[in-house]
């Protein structure tokens, strides 16, 4: 770390001066774009301040990191943090000056923002609950974050075509997403008469965005202890071969449709074996240190260190509060471990103030292990609660406004930040995104029947809201009407998702439909779901059986509407 520490600071005292010769008109913005964006830096709307993005590798972030955050987010982000849908955090509104005493600050508590943007190797993302999860092989952090630390200071890294994003999973449900990345890594095991080797599935080239690729198995089995190895491989082959000359086909998605996925096979096998040969053993031994390094903290609190008993039972409903078991039975999760259990803070459409982080960050140090997790979904998950603390850990977080219950339920949207921040939005993703919450919490009576169903929002086809992947996705788009005025409007996609064994990208319903129609929209598909499904048949697969057209009608009636004046749904029904 101290290396890396070293290499940091100069490049934060790079920045500075960039930064200084900048706003003196020394250099241009398109010289000083590549020096910003490689720090995550982005201006923001009309370039009036900037968005900045902090890299959390895995996910993972400690309680002394968090009041790192909050710190910065009080001081220069207006109060405020934003969880993104790669395990990220940003603030807004951030001075371009600011920057440089902000990395410092950070890198402080450990934390480098090299590749947040730019031609990058991106932050590398995790299953929020590795290390906990009762069906993982075993845990993935430790080797997310030593490939995170690998190509932190990659001679490649900032040099490759275009962005390069890699994830790691712990099991087969594929928490992490690896079908959407350049690099998709699974955890598995093989073997037979009693023994088994641990190690890894390994896909590349999926990719969304406005021409979404799922990604393709190029291992069905790795060693672990061989996985730096292969990402290295593949990464040499993106950045040897990848299109330099249109950005807009510069993905890895589009070099491995270009050479065909035998001809790719063949290249990356016989690059596998030029990395093997130069630095098999330094790799391996590389990766050994880091997974040592990241095992999990150990636990201070120990599950006979409370009373017990403090689980809801349903043989004794009324020991506990309606409200703290609707959250319990949604929101909590328990780990491997006998006694423990996991918690997701539900945020609304991932933002945070400072106020709750540095709270949030006390209760990791009182009641977990002194760290927290965020997640894709844009939420917190405290891991390593004693199950007798759990009553107390809702009691603390309802003070704090982050005791919502349904995660990962139907009111539990996921957005971009949208035309509110993002200067090449088309929407206000995260407006229509409280609509479509209010809209739905609203009508609760079936949202407990739906369970887990994701709302997607991206504010333009880039997909940063990963609109392909969501039950339902909304695309933003601007429509003129016939009086010549130009009004937001979405694309609609449904059946999307790509945990598990059927990866799926979401299908496109005919129309563009008005945002003040899309909460009525998305209900009245929900409830269609629930009151025709065949058992329990999964949305994706109900759309595959009933088709596009059953949805396309709905939308558009809707869309027809006047959704001031529309009736009142019938009792019972969320639409």
């Amino acid at each position: 770390m101290d290396d890396m520490r070293e290499q940091a600071l100069k490049e934060i005292e790079a920045l500075r001066e960039s930064i200084r010769q900048f706003q003196n008109g020394e250099i241009t913005p398109e010289q000083f774009r590549p020096r910003r964006l490689a720090y995550g830096i982005y201006a923001q709307l009309p370039h009036t301040s900037n968005m900045l993005r902090l890299k959390l590798p895995a996910g993972v972030v400690s309680a002394r990191q968090l009041e790192a955050i909050a710190s910065v987010a009080e001081k220069w982000g207006r109060s405020l943090a934003h969880v993104t849908t790669r395990q990220d955090i940003q603030f807004h509104w951030v001075p371009l000056e600011a920057a440089p005493e902000i990395f410092t600050q950070l890198l402080e508590v450990g934390m480098i923002n090299r590749g947040a943007c730019s031609d990058s190797i991106r932050n590398v993302t995790s299953c929020p609950m590795a290390g906990q999860c009762r069906t993982e092989f075993f845990d993935v952090i430790p080797y997310a974050r030593a490939i995170s630390d690998y190509f932190l200071f990659h001679p490649f890294n900032l040099i490759i075509p275009r962005k390069f994003k890699i994830s790691v999973s712990g099991c087969a449900s594929d928490c992490a997403l690896g079908s959407m990345h350049e690099i998709g890594i699974i955890a598995t095991s093989r073997g037979s008469n009693g023994s088994s080797d641990e190690g890894f599935i390994v896909k590349a080239g999926g990719g969304l965005g406005s021409l979404p690729h799922l990604a393709r198995g190029v291992r069905d089995f790795i060693p672990k202890q061989d996985i730096l190895i292969i990402c290295e491989a593949i990464v040499r082959v993106f950045h040897r071969m990848g299109n330099r000359k249109n950005r807009l086909r510069a993905r890895m998605k589009f070099l491995m449709k270009k050479l065909g996925y035998e001809e790719f096979l063949r290249v990356l096998n016989e690059e596998y074996e030029l990395v093997e040969a130069e630095c098999g053993d330094a790799l391996r031994s590389y990766l050994t240190r880091h997974v040592e390094k990241y095992s999990q903290p150990a636990v201070s609190r120990q599950p006979g260190d409370t009373e017990p008993n403090t689980v809801p039972s349903e043989d004794d409903p009324e020991e506990f509060p309606e409200d703290f078991q609707a959250w319990h039975k949604t929101n909590v999760t328990p780990q491997k471990q006998t006694g423990y259990s996991s918690a997701t803070v539900k945020l609304t459409l991932g933002d945070a103030s400072s106020d709750q982080l540095r709270s949030l960050a006390q209760i990791t140090r009182e009641l977990g292990n002194g760290t927290i997790r965020t997640t894709v979904s844009q939420n917190f998950v405290i891991p390593y609660i004693v199950d007798s603390d759990l009553t107390e850990l809702y009691s603390r977080l309802k003070e704090l406004e982050l005791a919502e219950p349904n995660a990962h339920h139907v009111d539990d949207v996921v957005s971009c930040p949208g035309a509110d921040y993002c200067s090449i939005a088309i929407t206000k993703s995260m407006g229509v995104g409280a609509k479509v919450r209010a809209h739905l919490q609203g009508r609760q009576t079936d949202v407990d029947k739906l369970g887990k169903f994701r709302i997607q929002i991206s504010g333009c086809p880039n997909s940063c809201g990963q609109h392909h992947i969501g039950d339902i996705g909304l695309t933003g788009l601007m429509v003129k009407g016939k009086d010549g005025i130009e009004r937001p409007h979405y694309s609609i996609l449904v059946g999307g998702g790509i945990t598990g064994d059927n990866p799926t990208i979401a299908q496109r319903l005919t129309g563009k439909h008005p945002e003040e129609a899309t909460p009525k929209i998305i209900a009245a598909i929900a409830n269609n779901y629930l009151e025709n499904k065949e058992g329990d048949e999964a949305f994706k697969d109900y759309v595959a059986r009933v088709g596009l057209q059953t949805f396309s009608r709905i939308a558009r009636a809707i869309s027809r509407e006047n959704v001031v004046d529309a009736p009142d749904p019938k009792p019972g029904a969320i639409d």
